[in-house]
């Protein structure tokens, strides 16, 4: 049977890619009800640089936060992230049904890459085919699918693929031509401009020589020299990217010392992986990490014998040795805690790295073993025990997908998963404080937040500033304004470059009268976030209260220049102007308010 089923597949190897291609589209076709979820609504429908057309080019000059204003240090340069937002939103506006197609689009044609790589380093149709079937199949890939905001995880994928998949065919050549070297540069490259994980690329080129074609000479080792340099000068332009962009490489102080507590993080991050990998159930994308259970879990101790086994079976395997050096180094990036913003450990790393993982799985089990034990014929429980992991990711993966309908649903489920989720406790909060208006239950959730916050490996100064956030508001609601203030206070101290804390301050004085005080925090909100509608509008407006028109009128002004369709800044503008005794430019300021919808 699996003679025929090799021979079938050998000679219909593009019906075969095409029923990976269908498969992978038909799981994941009920993500297309799916809504926007977390962070989608600030990515792409409270995103400047992604409803306004004439904003794209400040994509590529900032942080993949930059349309927020955010001036804290942060690692991720992903102009192709919401990049790849601003072309669907210009193609099918805000319309989640695209977003996600987009999503399942590129999964499955990530898929079919995956089965020519198997069939590649496997040279076994049968094992590419049940490998790159396993990782379609994979639950641990719902969270990069069905989530829109994780566009960079299979924007990567795809380019990270595409290109090794071309390295291949340069070093199968004869000639080795530094042309085809640079062809598989040139489409890895836009994978260094959707995520990070892609810099794994060039260690994972030396893992592929060491393994599989170890040069042997001093010409093999020129020959690699000069393969390997596109690849380096693509990192090199986009960390030149990176730096013009943000100012720096990394946040991270010292990213070269490596303290026993982040080898300690690492070992137990891959080990907790690696688990999630063999055992994908209760999945969730606000799990927290634990840096002493894991390490005292058997995991990150299996891993590491599984990567000494795999140097002993270089010689005899070294496809497989390769498939598994494969999950590591495709980790490396997000073993790194100084990196990592939160989760610490997420479902969507593991993305790019199970590739290796499913096709060593299904090499050993369909080609390894069957040629060690012939007369055993072991495919006959292989075999069988492939379609069983099969039939099993497939239901956990559509038990999954459902999950991400909504904020409510993802939040409940995520809740009795993760009760220790500091963020969880936030979005709870809110959920209280603004849909409900139990303002002592939401008062609890933001206390609980702060203290899990305080007591995790990696605490997240958003965490603990929107919460004295809230807790101000709520103060403020009962008629305690002092402490109010001080909440407000504390959380400018938490983070005085981000926007929010100034603009409730200024909401404070503003009902009052007291326009100077007002102006100053809304001031504050504006250089902030230049793209900061509400406090440009109160800036304005306290502004033409003071009687200073021209100046009132420049910030109706940005205010429109941000959102097009803000009718109410075109009016106040134009009144602005009126004001300041430039009849002329206010008629042709009102004569540019837009239609309502």
């Amino acid at each position: 049977m699996v003679e025929r089923v090799e021979n079938w597949l050998q000679t219909h190897p593009r019906l075969s890619g095409f029923i990976l291609v269908a498969t992978a589209f038909l799981v994941y076709a009920g993500s297309l009800a799916n809504g926007f979820v977390y962070d989608d609504e600030y990515q792409v429908l409270q995103n400047p640089f992604v409803t306004n057309p004439h904003l794209w080019t400040r994509i590529f000059t900032g942080s993949v936060w930059s349309f927020q204003g955010v001036a804290f240090p942060t690692n991720y340069y992903r102009p192709l992230h919401i990049f790849t937002h601003w072309l669907i939103y210009r193609l099918a506006g805000p319309n989640p049904a695209a977003f996600h197609l987009f999503q399942i689009l590129m999964y499955a044609a990530t898929v079919w890459l995956v089965f020519q790589l198997g069939r590649k380093l496997l040279r076994q149709e049968l094992a590419a085919f049940a490998g790159a079937l396993l990782w379609a199949l994979h639950p641990l890939h719902v969270e990069a699918v069905a989530w829109i905001a994780a566009v960079p995880d299979t924007g990567y994928g795809f380019f990270y693929l595409s290109g090794f998949l071309l390295f291949l065919r340069a070093e199968e050549s004869e000639d080795r031509r530094l042309g085809a070297y640079a062809l598989a540069a040139l489409a890895y490259f836009p994978a260094l401009l959707f995520k990070e994980m892609a810099f794994s690329f060039l260690p994972m080129l030396l893992a592929y020589w060491f393994f599989i074609s170890p040069p042997e000479t001093r010409s093999a080792w020129r020959r690699c020299l000069i393969g390997f340099m596109p690849f380096v000068l693509a990192v090199a332009i986009c960390l030149m990217l990176r730096v013009a962009a943000l100012g720096y490489v990394t946040q991270a102080a010292n990213p070269c010392r490596i303290t026993p507590r982040i080898a300690g993080a690492a070992l137990g991050l891959l080990g907790q992986h690696t688990k999630l990998f063999f055992w994908p159930t209760h999945l969730n994308v606000f799990r927290s990490f634990e840096l002493g259970p894991a390490l005292h879990s058997p995991w990150p101790w299996l891993v590491i014998a599984t990567l000494l086994g795999t140097l002993w079976l270089r010689k005899r395997q070294p496809v497989v040795s390769f498939l598994i050096a494969w999950w590591v180094v495709g980790l490396l990036p997000c073993l790194d805690i100084r990196q990592l913003s939160f989760p610490l450990l997420a479902e969507r790393f593991s993305y790019l790295p199970s590739v290796g993982l499913c096709l060593a799985l299904a090499g050993t089990l369909l080609v390894w073993l069957p040629r060690r034990l012939p007369a055993a014929q072991p495919e006959r429980v292989t075999l069988p025990a492939l379609a069983v992991a099969m039939v099993f990711c497939s239901v956990e993966t559509l038990r999954a997908i459902p999950n991400w309908h909504d904020n409510e649903t993802l939040a409940n489920y995520s809740l009795r998963q993760s009760p220790n989720a500091a963020l969880l406790h936030l979005i709870q909060a809110l959920v209280l404080q603004y849909q409900h208006g139990d303002l002592d239950g939401a008062a609890r959730e933001y206390q609980t937040a702060m203290r899990l916050n305080w007591a995790s490996i990696r605490p997240l100064s958003k965490v603990t500033y929107d919460s004295y956030i809230g807790l101000g508001q709520i103060a403020y609601l009962r008629g305690r304004t002092e402490e109010a203030l001080e909440s407000f206070r504390k959380a400018v101290r938490v983070s005085p470059h981000d926007s929010p804390a100034y603009d409730v301050l200024g909401s404070v004085y503003f009902p009052r009268g007291d326009y100077a005080r007002a102006a100053e925090y809304f001031s504050q909100a504006v250089r902030a976030n230049p793209q900061d509608l509400s406090g440009r509008f109160y800036l304005g407006t306290c502004l033409l209260k003071l009687g200073r028109p021209r100046e009132a009128a420049e910030q109706f002004r940005a205010a429109r220049q941000v959102d097009p369709t803000f009718r109410q800044a075109y009016e106040a503008e134009a009144r602005a102007l009126e004001a300041a005794g430039d009849a002329a430019e206010a008629a042709r300021v009102r004569g540019m308010i837009p239609a309502p919808d």
